[in-house]
């Protein structure tokens, strides 16, 4: 359990190893050499959270084309969980995207993820589309969810609002 708020900032390869073993305890891990490999994609950029002692608390991939991004992996460390560390790390990389004048945003989950569906939704993400049988061990639906930025008003937009 952590005493004090994590810090967030870019993920560098000496954070491999930590992030390696939190990626081994999720359901479907990407491998060694794909967390390696998504260092080095051309628009690709990562975030990482640490403790206070400099522990890897959680971390973030992405990648931003053009006007669009993809958040294709958060995951938080088990002793970490339900502490606010997933719900930094996505609004972090949400205002780092607004900055950026990014248009969407979008990610996928597994459609009996219930606890990450929450955080996505309680941060303006909503449901665009499903994908049958999109992952493996075990074979399950993914949700595509997507978050599009109001650069007129300096934040996600919100559904709720009706103006024209």
């Amino acid at each position: 359990m952590l005493t004090r708020t994590p810090t967030v900032g870019p993920l560098f390869p000496a954070d491999l190893t930590e992030v390696w073993a939190i990626e081994r305890t999720l359901l479907g891990p990407w491998t060694e050499a794909q967390l390696r490999g998504e260092l080095a994609l051309a628009h690709g950029w990562q975030l990482v959270a640490k403790g206070a002692g400099g522990e890897v608390c959680g971390y973030l991939f992405a990648t931003t084309v053009v006007d669009e991004a993809e958040i294709r992996k958060i995951a938080v460390a088990a002793a970490c969980r339900q502490q606010g560390i997933g719900h930094l790390l996505l609004s972090t990389a949400c205002q780092q995207l607004s900055r950026q004048s990014i248009a969407r945003c979008f990610l996928e989950l597994r459609a009996s993820n219930r606890v990450a569906l929450t955080l996505y939704q309680k941060n303006h993400f909503q449901i665009v589309g499903q994908r049958k049988s999109y992952y493996t061990a075990p074979t399950e639906d993914a949700m595509v969810l997507q978050l599009s930025f109001n650069h007129n008003r300096e934040r996600p937009e919100d559904e709720t609002d009706t103006r024209a």
